[in-house]
């Protein structure tokens, strides 16, 4: 199965802004970006940093709180499986589609900027908005501002990308989110056999040499650096793990949804077994006279009680 995966981050000054747009922009070093697909990325809206803090600066009202989100930076992607079969035409719909869905929720003119990045391991689309409502305030709490608030945006960013085989991801998971870099990363590691630890892994390192001794590793530096590496072999492990238990848990849900509209189907065809398609028809027939029936004589009903309560008045005088 193939996901849509979609994440904000609210950006609440504008140094935090610049820094995220200029690692988009690649204007500083980006060491998981494959620098000769770097021209491939697009940049849309604004080509720059500068020119894109130029739009920030004049959509933003002169009045706000100094506590107040500026911007909220969206990546939106999908598993590396999807993107892998992806033709050109798909992967261009999915960002146009995904674009459409910012502007959908927050308004176009409050897209600064919007990046579609392919020099990383996985396509996607990092987009700056500003969470300002229609009468001019910021309010990223209006827009994102509680866990159902996020749900209902993950449901309805993942339906807006139905038509491209792509799903929700499980409602109501309690995995704790990883940057997409992170996962992705993780489950490369997860297919590679995990490093051995030697011999001469657990031997103190010497951290610094001096003219007559050294300073080496304590037992409690040697445990920490052994298991930092443990945790970090495994992670590729627990990252292939954590999507097989999605695929897994979405089977059953689709199971579970077939079941109950089986035994519901089977509820409503229980009175009609045994009798031929001719009698089923009249039975229907009969039924929707009786309903028809029904509701007149329902509204005959209120009708005269809606007289009754005219006339009442005139009878007391």
């Amino acid at each position: 199965m193939a996901y849509a995966i979609m994440r904000a981050k609210k950006l609440a000054n504008m140094g935090s802004v610049a820094a995220s747009m200029q690692h988009c922009y690649r204007e500083r070093e980006t060491h998981n970006a494959d620098q000769e697909r770097t021209p491939h990325n697009q940049h849309l809206v604004a080509k720059s940093t500068d020119e894109a803090m130029g739009k920030l600066r004049d959509l933003l009202p002169e009045k706000r709180r100094k506590d107040a989100v500026l911007a909220v930076e969206y990546v939106m992607t999908a598993t590396p499986e999807w993107f892998a079969k992806a033709t050109p035409e798909q992967e261009k719909a999915f960002f146009q589609q995904s674009l459409q869905w910012l502007a959908d929720k927050y308004g176009a003119d409050r897209i600064v900027t919007a990046s579609i990045h392919r020099d990383e391991t996985t396509p996607h689309l990092s987009a700056f908005v500003v969470p300002m409502t229609q009468d001019k305030r910021l309010s990223a709490k209006e827009f994102i501002g509680s866990r159902d608030k996020m749900r209902a945006d993950q449901t309805t960013y993942a339906a807006c990308l139905a038509n491209l085989g792509l799903e929700r991801g499980i409602e109501g998971s309690k995995a704790t989110h990883q940057t997409i870099q992170q996962h992705y990363a993780a489950l490369e590691r997860g297919v590679k056999p995990l490093a051995t630890i030697t011999p001469k892994a657990v031997e103190p390192r010497v951290l610094r040499k001096g003219l007559f001794s050294s300073d080496v590793e304590t037992p409690e530096a040697v445990a920490e650096r052994l298991s930092k590496a443990v945790n970090e072999g495994f992670a590729g492990v627990i990252a292939t793990a954590s999507t097989a238990l999605q695929e897994r848990r979405r089977a059953k849900e689709m199971q579970d949804t077939a079941n109950d509209l089986r035994k519901r189907l089977d509820s409503i065809q229980g009175p009609f077994k045994g009798l031929t398609k001719a009698q089923v028809i009249e039975v229907l027939r009969v039924a929707m006279t009786f309903q028809v029936e029904n509701k007149k004589a329902k509204e005959h009903g209120q009708a005269i009680r809606r007289e009754q309560g005219k006339a009442g008045p005139d009878r007391g005088r």
